[in-house]
């Protein structure tokens, strides 16, 4: 099967039921320049954690996916993307953190906000400006949608008594954003990673946050990385 995800045409061949799901709306046709299967050295790390042959094969497609798309001048982030009003927030954090928690007050607190990737947000950046895809690796809730939008910001959560928010330099942007994301072996693609991320960090700005699990943490954020 031939999908387009973050605009690249994909060659990807599920059995199971969840990821054939999860990509149905990617499906497209034409000559692909990126194939994927799951690959043994992935399957041998997640089979204890994942006992499920559907799982393994979603989690091992995206990993293969991750991985393949570095050369083709895109990266993903360990993070949630919505969208309001146009433009794409992303929030990341390490599993457990409260990302999805964050994104899901800001779809109750404004009208017409929307999650582009629960999870695996693809980016993309151009030399006219900085875009976020929807991809169907989208962790365990399956939101996701098949588009993309221009890159706002990125804020790096952290679990906290109170809500404090701040820009960061462009050095410790780079490093937290190399911390939620796959880190390539080879120095060539660790070489094409950085040069993505240092285009994302001169062009968009970058926050880190201290925040509860409450509404007001979800306003904050907006007032600031909105620029309000």
């Amino acid at each position: 099967m031939i999908y387009e995800i973050a605009n690249l045409k994909v060659e990807m061949n599920p059995k199971y039921e969840r990821l054939m799901r999860q990509s149905a709306s990617y499906e497209s046709s034409g000559a692909p320049v990126i194939r994927i299967a799951p690959d043994p050295n992935d399957e041998s790390r997640v089979v204890m954690s994942s006992p499920s042959e559907e799982e393994r094969e979603y989690i091992c497609c995206s990993a293969a996916f991750c991985r393949k798309i570095v050369r083709h001048g895109r990266f993903f982030l360990h993070a949630s993307a919505v969208v309001y009003e146009g433009e794409a927030y992303l929030f990341s954090a390490p599993s457990g953190t409260g990302k999805s928690t964050h994104t899901a007050f800001w779809r109750e607190l404004f009208p017409g906000s929307y999650i582009l990737n629960d999870d695996k947000p693809v980016i993309w950046p151009e030399r006219e400006q900085i875009t976020v895809w929807g991809s169907p690796f989208a962790g365990k809730t399956n939101l996701q949608v098949n588009r993309g939008v221009p890159l706002k910001g990125i804020c790096f959560l952290k679990q906290g008594s109170e809500n404090q928010i701040q820009q960061v330099t462009e050095d410790h942007a780079l490093a937290l954003m190399l911390n939620n994301t796959w880190r390539p072996r080879s120095n060539e693609e660790m070489n094409l990673l950085l040069d993505m991320m240092e285009q994302v960090v001169s062009q968009v700005n970058i926050y880190e946050m201290n925040c509860t699990r409450e509404l007001e943490a979800a306003q904050l954020s907006y007032r600031v990385m909105k620029g309000k």
